[in-house]
């Protein structure tokens, strides 16, 4: 009767330990979910937020915008070159009219993949992020 006694109560530790563990697993796989959410929202907010300094300048702008707009993409790729972004024109930087409107089209890096081009401020292969703008077109 003794041993049958300690029997039952070292069957018990033993489904209490895995139930303990199983919870534990459980907690470990719902943190891990929550912390990939915050780390993909973080990276859609530093996408939005590096775009959101060149989407002004999507469309018809003047040639004094574009100049501005040619300032800032220079500024960018010397600071940030892991997003660097090449500006296609059949124009010369220094041809640009200042009161004449230009045509402004930004495109953004849908796979990651590499970008060949000869940018009119430098600067000839890319690779960007996905979802990032890596060119600029000005006609």
């Amino acid at each position: 009767m003794e041993n049958a006694s300690k029997a039952l109560i070292i069957a018990g530790a033993i489904l209490i330990s895995i139930l303990l563990i199983t919870v534990g697993i459980i907690l470990i796989r719902s943190g891990q979910d929550i912390t990939s959410t915050g780390a993909s929202q973080m990276a859609s907010q530093n996408i939005q937020t590096f775009n959101a300094q060149f989407t002004s300048y999507q469309g018809k702008i003047k040639g004094s915008q574009v100049k501005n707009l040619l300032s800032q993409v220079r500024a960018n790729n010397t600071t940030d070159k892991s997003h660097l972004i090449i500006v296609y024109s059949s124009i010369a930087e220094n041809n640009i009219s200042s009161t004449k409107d230009y045509n402004v089209t930004l495109h953004y890096n849908g796979e990651g993949a590499a970008l060949t081009g000869t940018s009119i401020l430098g600067g000839s292969t890319i690779t960007s992020e996905s979802g990032y703008i890596d060119s600029i077109s000005i006609q």
